[in-house]
């Protein structure tokens, strides 16, 4: 085997790693349904005369949901950083692969080319989804409490 049989596999990477640093896919899509509800009921409780109980839990809830976003953004933001070294050391790679891609490469080399490519980014994604709808679940579950006290169980 030689370095430039991995040129477009350490493309990958980069592209992997660089995409991932850049893309905040669960502020994107896994708050969606907990910032809707939360609008749904600031409507339903603005259009009644709204027991202050449920204003105060409404209130209580959006200063959750901008404090997990505030958490959920600086723990982003560590992978990122993780993300971006990575990309770089990738770079670097493909650097040293366009200089010398007719030589040899080992098997060890080839093996951590193709892990370092492959495998963090998506390792880091799944790790930050995880965590995140983990974390959101009490909030979700409190959302759907207040749903059910304001519109009926099950009528949301």
């Amino acid at each position: 085997m030689k370095y430039g049989d991995f040129s477009s596999l350490v493309q990958l990477g980069v592209g992997l790693h660089a995409g991932t640093a850049l893309l905040q896919l669960y502020g994107e899509f896994g708050l969606q349904p907990v910032e809707r509800a939360i609008a749904r009921l600031k409507y339903a409780l603005s259009d009644q005369d709204a027991a202050m109980d449920n204003l105060g839990r409404l209130s209580q809830l959006e200063a959750e949901l901008s404090i997990f976003k505030i958490q959920l953004f600086n723990e982003y933001k560590k992978y990122m950083k993780g993300n971006l070294v990575i990309a770089g050391i990738l770079t670097a790679c493909l650097v040293y692969i366009a200089f010398y891609n007719d030589d040899a490469i080992s098997t060890g080399w080839a093996l951590l080319l193709a892990v370092l490519s492959c495998i963090p980014a998506p390792i880091t994604l799944a790790v930050l989804w995880v965590d995140a709808a983990r974390q959101i679940a009490p909030l979700r579950n409190k959302v759907s409490r207040l749903e059910d006290v304001i519109y009926g169980p099950g009528k949301t």
